[in-house]
C-alpha cells in the first residue's frame, strides 16, 4: 500500500481543484452508532424470559446532527441509502439537533440526512444504521461451513426433508447453525420450547440444572405460557456468522440470517419433546390451553423468523417421562388442542399475510397410535412427523432394530403381525414396533398419507454383554440379550449411555469401506431393511440406520405416497444421513456452480491527520480470477476529496475541534462490489480546556415530603458558561442552575440515597456526590436484637440460610456450622441491607449479577460473580 502526506503546493502543481461554497450548511450526523431492534435483549443480563427480552411493534429514530459553520437551513430529508424516509421543516436558520420519527421496518442502510433552504440541500456523509427484528432484514445471508461430505441436491420442494437441530449443541458438540447444511432441508425443527408450569421430569437432566434454569426462564410467566429455555445460547451468545455487536445474537440471529439465505425454509419451533412434556396433560383444562395457545402467539410475533408451530407431545395417553402422566381423555385434548392452534395460526395469517404451519411429533408404537384419533387431527395439521425410531434401546435389555421398516427376521409372522399369544401365553395386543407397522395404523386410522413423514435416526442405539453364544438364533444378536447399554466417550459419539452419533459410529465402528473396524463388523437385515454393527468379543452391539437403509425409507415414502422424510438430529450426521434421504426420495444430486470470488480490498481502517494535511490513500486490491477491477470512491465534502483510479487525495479540514470524517471505498469486479470505509480522525488545534472547578455539597438530611434547597459552588477556568445536571433518586428536582429544590417523597421508613451533580462546560463533565437522609415521620426503631446487638449463640447448630446478628452487623449461614465465629467470613458472609444505597466495594463481599458499587469515586455493576477482584481490574465489572 503506498500512502503518504504531501505538501499542499504539491497537489496544487498536480490538480487544479475547484470549490464551491454549499447554498446552506453541510450537516454533520452525530458518531455515535445508530443502532435499534424491535426486540430489546439484555445481553449480559440473566433473569427470566420476560426480564430479559422486550419485544416492541415500532422504534424511534433519533438523529442528533450539527452544521459546524456557514448557514443553517430551514427544513431537512432523511435518507435510508437512497429513499427519503423521513422529512420535515425547521425554525429558519437551524444549524443543529435531533430528528425523530417512529419507524416500522427492519434493514441494515446507509443514512444520511439533507438539510435544506430556498436555495437547495447540502446533504451529510453516509453513516451505517442497523434496525433489527427477528425477522433477519437486519442481517447478510447466514454463510455456511458445513461438513462437505454433503452433496448438493435439487429434490421437489412438495417432499419434506427436514430435520431437528437442538438449543444445547452448541455446547459439548460445538455444533450452531452455519453447519447445518440446510441448503438441503426444507424443514429445520428447534428443538425444544418449553412450557412453564409443572415439569417434574425435567430433574433427572443435568442433575437438576436444567430445571432451575427453566424455572428462572418463567419467573416473570403464567403457567402454560412458552419461554426460551437458554437464553445465553438462543439470544446472547456470539457465534459465527453474526456480529458480537448486534443487538440480538445466538443461535436466533443465526436463523434469522439463515433465513435470508433459504427464504424458502420452513423454521418451526418444536414445543415439549421427553422431558419437557408434563405440562401438555394439564390441556385437558381449556383455561390452560388458552393461555398456551396465547403465548404461542406472542412468541411467533416476537420471532418472526419462525413459520409456524410443531407439537411434541410425548404421550398423550401415557408412558412418557413421567410414568404418572397420561389419560384416557389425552387424544380428545390433542385434537382439541391441534383444533384451537390452527385457528390461532389462520388468524396470524391474515394479519401478517404469512403461512404458518401446524406439525407434531407422535410416537409410533401400536399403543401410541391407539389413544388418539389423528385423522380428526390431521384436518388441522399440514404434517405429522412420525417418530419411527427408538423401537428398542438401553431401557431394557432386549436387543432389536431401533428403526427397522419391517419386522426383523427372527421374528415370526405373529409377532410381527401382534397374533397368538407370546412366551408367557398371554394374547398379544399388537404388532410389532416397525415403520410399516405404524405407517399401515395411521393410514387406516385415515390419516391422508401426504401428511405422514417417515423418521430417520442420525445416531444408533447399543447395549454391552451381546454375546454370540446366547442367541438364540446363530450369528444373530438381535436374539441374544443384553447386560446394559452401551459405554462410550463423548470423543466417540456417546453423550448419554446407550446412545451413539452417526457420525462417531462411523468414524469407530463402521469405517470408511463400511466394512466395521476396531473388532466390529456391520450387519443388514433385508428382511427389516435394517442395520447394525456387533463386536462378538466385547458383545458390543448398536442397530442404526444406514445410507441403505435410509435410502429404502426414502423408497417407501415413494412408494405409499407419504409426506417425505426427517431425522433427528443433525449435529449427529456427517452428512452420510442427509444424502441417504435425497437419494432414497430421488432428489438429483446438483453439481456445484462455479463461483465469481469477490475481490480482496486491503484500505486502512483509520487514518490520523491534522488540520490542513493532505494525504494519498491506495487502496490494495486484488481479484482472485485476476479480473479488471474498477474503484469509486465517496465520503464527506470536507474532505475535498481528488480520487484517481486506486488512490484518492484526502485534504484535512481546518477545524476548530477534533471531528470524524468519513471516506468509502466501492470496489467492483464487473459482478461482485465489495465497500470498505475509512474513518478519518481530524485533530484541531491544541487549545486547552480546562474542568470547571466543583465545589463538595455537604450531606442533606430532611423530613418526608419537606423540601430544602440545594447549591453547589462551580467556575469554570476560562470563563465558559456551565449547565448542571441534578438527580437524587427517588425523589423530586426543581429548577435548574447552580441552585435547585429538592422535595422529599414519602417514604416507607428512614432512608439515605446518594444524589449526584454533573457539571459540564460542554466538553468536560465533572460530578459530586453527596448523601441525602429523609426521615420517616412516622416509622418506629426496630428492637435491638438481643444484648450488644448479638443473637449468635456458640453452643448452637445453624445451617445453611440461618441468619444472625453479630455486635450489631446481621450475617447468614451458608453451610452447617456450630462455634464459627461470624466476623471471620468463611461460612459466614454478611447481609447487606437491599436498601437501594450504592456502597463502597469490599475485597471480603461476594458480588453477582446486577450488584452495584463505589469504587475510586465511579459506580460499578458486576456482570458475573466474583469476590476479590476490584473494579476496573477486570472485564467483570462495568462502569456505570
Amino acid at each position: 500500500m503506498f500512502n503518504y502526506l504531501i505538501s499542499a503546493a504539491a497537489v496544487a502543481s498536480a490538480l487544479s481543484v475547484a470549490t464551491a461554497v454549499a447554498a446552506p450548511s453541510t450537516p454533520s450526523i452525530n458518531w455515535k452508532p445508530q443502532n435499534y431492534s424491535f426486540v430489546d435483549v439484555n445481553i449480559y443480563g440473566r433473569g427470566s424470559y420476560k426480564q430479559l427480552i422486550q419485544a416492541k411493534e415500532v422504534v424511534n429514530i433519533a438523529i442528533e446532527w450539527n452544521a459546524w459553520s456557514g448557514k443553517g437551513g430551514d427544513s431537512y430529508k432523511v435518507y435510508f441509502d437512497d429513499e427519503v424516509v423521513n422529512e420535515g421543516q425547521l425554525a429558519k436558520g437551524t444549524t443543529r439537533g435531533v430528528i425523530r420519527f417512529p419507524y416500522h421496518k427492519s434493514g441494515r442502510h446507509e443514512l444520511r440526512i439533507a438539510l435544506c433552504d430556498a436555495s437547495g440541500c447540502a446533504t451529510s456523509a453516509s453513516k451505517p444504521i442497523v434496525i433489527a427484528d427477528t425477522d433477519g432484514g437486519h442481517l447478510e445471508p447466514l454463510k455456511l461451513n458445513v461438513n462437505p461430505n454433503n452433496k448438493k441436491y435439487d429434490t421437489d420442494p412438495n417432499t419434506v426433508v427436514g430435520a431437528y437441530f437442538v438449543e444445547w449443541g452448541i455446547y459439548g458438540r460445538s455444533f450452531d447453525v452455519t453447519q447445518i447444511p440446510a441448503d438441503n432441508l426444507t424443514h429445520l425443527l428447534y428443538g425444544f420450547i418449553p412450557i412453564c408450569g409443572p415439569n417434574d421430569s425435567l430433574a433427572e437432566i443435568e442433575n437438576g440444572n436444567s430445571l432451575r434454569a427453566l424455572k428462572l426462564a418463567c419467573g416473570s410467566s403464567e403457567d402454560y405460557e412458552v419461554v426460551i429455555h437458554d437464553p445465553w445460547a438462543a439470544v446472547q451468545k456470539a457465534l459465527p456468522g453474526i456480529s458480537s455487536k448486534d443487538p440480538i445474537r445466538g443461535t436466533y440471529a443465526q436463523l434469522m440470517a439463515l433465513k435470508q439465505r433459504n427464504p424458502d425454509l420452513k423454521i418451526l419451533p418444536s414445543v415439549g419433546g421427553w422431558t419437557l412434556s408434563d405440562p401438555f396433560f394439564d390441556f385437558t383444562d381449556k383455561a390452560n390451553r388458552d393461555t398456551f395457545v396465547k403465548s404461542m402467539r406472542e412468541f411467533l410475533t416476537t420471532w418472526k423468523f419462525y413459520d409456524g408451530v410443531d407439537i411434541d407431545w410425548e404421550f398423550p395417553g401415557g408412558d412418557g417421562a413421567h410414568p404418572d402422566l397420561g389419560a384416557s381423555t389425552d387424544g380428545e385434548t390433542y385434537v382439541l388442542l391441534m383444533k384451537e392452534l390452527r385457528e390461532m395460526l389462520d388468524e396470524l395469517e391474515i394479519q401478517t399475510g404469512r403461512e404458518y404451519e401446524l406439525t407434531s411429533a407422535i410416537g409410533t408404537g401400536w399403543d401410541k397410535i391407539e389413544d388418539v384419533d389423528y385423522r380428526d387431527a390431521a384436518q388441522y395439521m399440514d404434517y405429522i412427523f412420525a417418530m419411527t425410531y427408538d423401537f428398542y434401546g438401553g431401557w431394557n435389555n432386549e436387543t432389536g432394530h431401533q428403526t427397522g421398516i419391517y419386522c426383523g427376521s427372527h421374528l415370526s409372522s405373529d409377532e410381527c403381525r401382534g397374533t397368538g399369544v407370546d412366551e408367557q401365553g398371554e394374547a398379544r395386543k399388537g404388532p410389532a414396533y416397525t415403520l410399516d407397522n405404524a405407517i399401515q395404523l395411521l393410514l387406516k386410522q385415515g390419516v391422508p398419507s401426504e401428511k405422514l413423514v417417515v423418521g430417520a435416526a442420525m445416531y444408533g442405539r447399543g447395549w454391552e454383554g451381546v454375546y454370540p453364544k446366547n442367541a438364540k438364533i446363530a450369528d444373530n444378536p438381535m436374539t441374544a440379550p443384553a447386560n446394559g447399554k452401551l459405554r462410550g466417550s463423548t470423543s466417540q459419539g456417546v453423550w448419554e449411555a446407550g446412545v451413539i452419533d452417526y457420525k462417531g459410529l462411523k468414524a469407530h465402528m463402521i469405517g470408511s469401506g463400511e466394512q466395521g473396524i476396531n473388532g466390529f463388523e456391520v450387519g443388514y437385515d433385508t428382511t427389516a431393511e435394517a442395520a447394525y454393527v456387533w463386536n462378538r468379543d466385547t458383545g458390543t452391539l448398536v442397530t442404526y440406520d444406514s445410507p441403505r437403509s435410509v435410502r429404502a425409507k426414502g423408497q417407501y415414502v415413494r412408494e405409499h405416497n407419504l409426506g417425505g422424510l426427517f431425522a433427528w438430529e443433525i449435529d449427529a450426521d456427517n452428512g452420510d444421513i442427509l444424502n441417504a434421504m435425497h437419494e432414497g426420495l430421488a432428489g438429483k444430486v446438483t453439481e456445484p456452480v462455479p463461483v465469481n470470488k469477490a475481490p480482496i480490498v486491503t484500505v486502512p481502517i483509520n487514518l490520523n491527520l491534522q488540520a490542513g494535511d493532505i494525504y494519498i490513500l491506495t487502496a490494495d486490491a486484488r481479484d482472485p480470477e485476476g479480473k479488471a477491477l474498477t474503484y469509486r470512491w465517496s465520503g464527506d465534502a470536507q474532505l475535498n476529496l481528488q480520487s484517481e483510479h486506486d488512490s484518492v487525495i484526502v485534504t484535512a479540514p481546518n477545524v476548530a475541534q477534533d471531528a470524524v470524517f468519513t471516506v468509502n471505498l466501492q470496489v467492483s469486479d464487473g459482478v461482485n462490489q465489495v465497500q470498505r470505509q475509512v474513518k478519518v480522525q481530524v485533530k484541531a488545534p491544541v487549545v486547552e480546556n480546562k474542568a470547571p472547578v466543583v465545589g463538595d455539597i455537604a450531606s442533606i438530611n430532611l423530613d418526608e415530603k419537606a423540601s430544602k434547597m440545594l447549591t453547589v459552588d462551580a467556575t469554570d477556568p476560562e470563563g465558559k458558561t456551565l449547565s448542571y445536571r441534578w438527580n437524587v433518586p427517588g425523589h423530586t428536582i426543581s429548577g435548574q442552575g447552580a441552585s435547585v429544590t429538592l422535595t422529599a417523597s414519602e417514604v416507607d421508613k428512614t432512608q439515605t440515597v446518594t444524589g449526584t451533580v454533573t457539571v459540564s462546560d460542554g466538553v468536560h463533565e465533572v460530578q459530586r456526590q453527596f448523601n441525602v437522609t429523609v426521615k420517616n415521620l412516622t416509622e418506629k426503631p426496630e428492637p435491638t436484637p438481643g444484648d450488644d446487638n448479638t443473637t449468635w449463640d456458640a453452643n448452637k447448630v445453624y445451617v445453611g440460610g440461618d441468619k444472625v446478628f453479630y455486635k450489631g452487623v446481621e450475617y447468614h449461614a451458608r453451610w452447617w456450622t456450630r462455634g464459627a465465629l461470624p466476623a471471620n467470613g468463611g461460612v459466614w458472609q454478611e447481609i447487606i441491607p437491599a436498601d437501594g444505597k450504592v456502597r463502597a466495594w469490599r475485597s471480603d463481599l461476594v458480588y453477582t449479577g446486577g450488584d452495584k458499587v463505589m469504587y475510586n469515586g465511579e459506580t460499578w455493576q458486576a456482570r458475573w460473580w466474583t469476590r476479590g477482584q476490584s473494579p476496573g481490574s477486570n472485564g467483570v465489572w462495568r462502569k456505570l
